[in-house]
């Protein structure tokens, strides 16, 4: 566990397209104050708009996670919180000229590279995690997601698709930076050809290809490039989980076992573990006096 709060040591600025527009999307990450927390900006509006990272203010739609005030939104935002989670950065701006994160590759990487090309910046606050005390519980059907006490964040997730290449696949983590950028960040997103004809036809996705994802037909992988693991999608459902947890504002220390879940259910258990207050409490308390925060560097990328 971090004890202080960080943020990242200069600006970054990351450009790409934004599958459901089609156009080319700027994106500004920012140092941010401690306890400042992530906050989105609508960068684009003639008066900008802060939308910052809370319960109150996350949803989910099918196939992706996304933050809202008003009428204005920012979709995909899975894969940048994810990255921010796995690499403990607490306090940033986001400025993005547009409605939607760009995909990129698919995965963490872009944002994963970036970040570790400038650098993480201690800061003189304490890091405050959530800490599960009672164990919370979301269903859906077969899906399911448990949330358990612990003393670091342990993901075990499990999916079953009815696909010769997917099929039914685990994978178990604990979550730390090196683990993160080696087991985790580049795991790609997945898409079934069939449902991608569909939304196209409706307007839907104007954007988006081979390198956005990884597209499957109902037998194989499109994708030239074959899989990065052999396991990738369930990787990739980690990664999204990882992300759809920072929505909750701060970090988790908790088991969760999910089980053939989606954003949907995701973000039902982060606003379940918002509305159980007596189900968890802040550590460490406030009160803790703090040793002089120290500069730590983070893993190298291998690419």
């Amino acid at each position: 566990m971090e004890l202080f709060q960080h943020t990242i040591t200069k600006a970054i600025t990351l450009s790409g397209e934004g599958v459901i527009s089609g156009k080319e999307i700027l994106l500004e990450l920012c140092p941010a104050p401690p306890n400042h927390g992530i906050v989105f900006e609508r960068a684009d509006l003639p008066s900008p708009i802060s939308i910052p990272v809370g319960p109150e203010t996350a949803h989910a739609i099918d196939g992706a996670s996304l933050v809202a005030l008003g009428k204005y939104r920012i979709i995909y935002v899975e894969h940048l919180l994810s990255a921010l989670n796995g690499l403990s950065i607490d306090n940033i701006l986001i400025k993005v000229y547009g409605d939607e994160i760009p995909l990129f590759d698919g995965s963490a990487k872009a944002f994963v590279e970036a970040i570790i090309s400038v650098g993480r910046q201690p800061q003189w606050a304490l890091r405050r995690y959530v800490r599960l005390e009672e164990e919370i519980i979301v269903r859906e059907g077969e899906k399911s997601i448990v949330i358990s006490p612990a003393d670091t964040l342990a993901i075990d997730y499990e999916i079953d698709f009815a696909h010769p290449v997917i099929g039914h696949q685990k994978f178990s983590f604990e979550l730390s930076q090196e683990k993160y950028v080696s087991q985790v960040c580049m795991a790609r997103t997945f898409a079934f050809l069939e449902d991608l004809a569909v939304l196209r036809e409706k307007g839907l996705l104007r954007g988006g290809s081979l390198e956005n994802a990884l597209v499957l037909d109902d037998k194989q992988v499109l994708n030239p490039d074959g899989l990065h693991f052999p396991d990738e999608f369930v990787r990739h459902k980690t990664l999204d989980l990882l992300g759809d947890l920072y929505l909750f504002g701060a970090p988790i220390l908790a088991k969760i076992k999910a089980t053939r879940a989606s954003h949907k259910l995701h973000l039902r258990a982060v606003k379940a573990l918002g509305e159980s207050l007596y189900a968890w409490r802040w550590y460490p308390s406030p009160g803790r006096a703090p040793l002089k925060p120290a500069a730590v560097s983070l893993p190298a990328f291998a690419a």
